[in-house]
């Protein structure tokens, strides 16, 4: 299988060029969504042939951390010739996300129940066998490339960690670096800001997602409110793809009807997430009556069950970076201190040897792959 049939996910030099152009950038550091691009493992031509190499060679197959490696080289080849330096942000998680898992019991319920295209017990356990040896190859091998970071959270989601680098300055901040962050998944898109860009692949479409009209995109209509404000939108219409139920009744229409009266009950963003953080009713004051009866029903789903408030931990990545700011348990501790070390560390494996070790582990990458790497 070719590598670029797993990892699937390319941009155009055009789409890089119109990124670097925004700011005239020199550097570029692209954030990946591993499991988001890696979506082609998951079908089932994909899954059948990893399972075919697995049983047919000595090693298990290691296609997806070859693709990875492939999909780092195709960059760093555009980087030469443009004269930019790239680096790169791998982030992933591995097991079910507690954090969220204690808010709600349905957090992507719907994605534990697959057959995988009614394999039997054995081939199911060996395919994820095969993907937990990938992950951890890809954590355990690309962290000691140059110019590589990756974050593998442990029980936690990792989708918030471009947004808490970017917003917490753990990364370097400056006119002349831009960011680019790989993923279709819009919560990614409250990580579009001054100097990042959401690059969206969807068969053969492919687009660029920037700061300034996240709402209007989102609601696939006109609106007036800042890119701050799709949390909460995300926290009263809901999230199908991860399980989170909105308020029945209230769709983007209705919800961008009601959303300066929602505003001007509950205050801007910042005075929300100090009233979630608190346990605080969000709404307030409650006027005596309420005429619009899709505010009402907002209105009513928060003071009977915290919807919005739920919603708001479960999608936002505010709340989770200041989750990690403020940890409160061991294993918050755990993670900001693990996210640190990543960062930290600058160890880089010469090229000789991480091939030799790569090669002993059954790793075969097509001739010269990594080596673009080091350069």
């Amino acid at each position: 299988m070719h590598p670029s049939s797993l990892l699937s996910y390319y941009p155009t030099y055009a789409i890089l060029d119109e990124i670097v152009s925004y700011g005239n950038y020199k550097k570029l550091t692209v954030f990946i969504d591993l499991k988001n691009t890696l979506q082609t493992t998951y079908m089932e031509h994909a899954i059948v042939n990893i399972l075919e190499n697995s049983k047919n060679m000595k090693f298990m197959d290691t296609s997806i951390f070859s693709s990875l490696i492939s999909f780092l080289s195709f960059h760093k080849i555009y980087g030469m010739k443009r004269g930019i330096d790239i680096n790169f942000i791998i982030f992933f998680e591995t097991g079910q996300s507690y954090y969220h898992l204690n808010i709600s019991k349905q957090y992507k319920i719907s994605r534990k129940i697959d057959d995988l295209y009614g394999l039997d017990r054995a081939d199911r356990e060996l395919f994820w066998k095969i993907l937990h040896n990938n992950f951890r190859l890809i954590d355990q091998a690309c962290n000691k490339i140059p110019n590589v970071k990756v974050v593998r959270m442990s029980h936690l989601e990792a989708d918030f960690i471009p947004y808490y680098l970017l917003s917490r300055k753990k990364v370097p901040l400056d006119e002349n670096v831009g960011y680019a962050l790989y993923s279709n998944d819009h919560d990614m898109w409250q990580c579009a800001a001054k100097d990042s860009y959401i690059f969206s692949k969807a068969g053969k479409n492919k687009k660029i997602i920037r700061a300034g009209n996240i709402m209007s995109t989102f609601l696939k209509k006109p609106c007036e409110y800042e890119d701050v404000y799709l949390p909460l939108a995300m926290a009263v219409i809901g999230d199908p793809g991860d399980d989170v139920t909105g308020v029945k009744g209230v769709g983007p229409a209705r919800f961008l009807e009601i959303l300066p009266q929602i505003t001007a009950m509950t205050g801007n963003m910042g005075d929300i997430y100090k009233k979630v953080e608190s346990g605080q009713n969000i709404f307030d004051p409650i006027p005596p009556s309420i005429s619009n009866k899709y505010l009402q029903k907002v209105v009513d789903a928060e003071i009977k069950n915290k919807t919005v408030s739920n919603n708001l931990k479960l999608v936002s990545f505010e709340l989770i970076s200041r989750a990690i700011d403020n940890p409160s348990t061991t294993e918050m501790i755990d993670k900001r201190k693990m996210i640190e070390k990543v960062l930290d560390d600058d160890q880089v494996y010469p090229l000789e040897s991480l091939k030799t070790a790569l090669t002993r582990t059954g790793v075969f990458l097509e001739e010269s792959s990594i080596d673009f790497l080091y350069i």
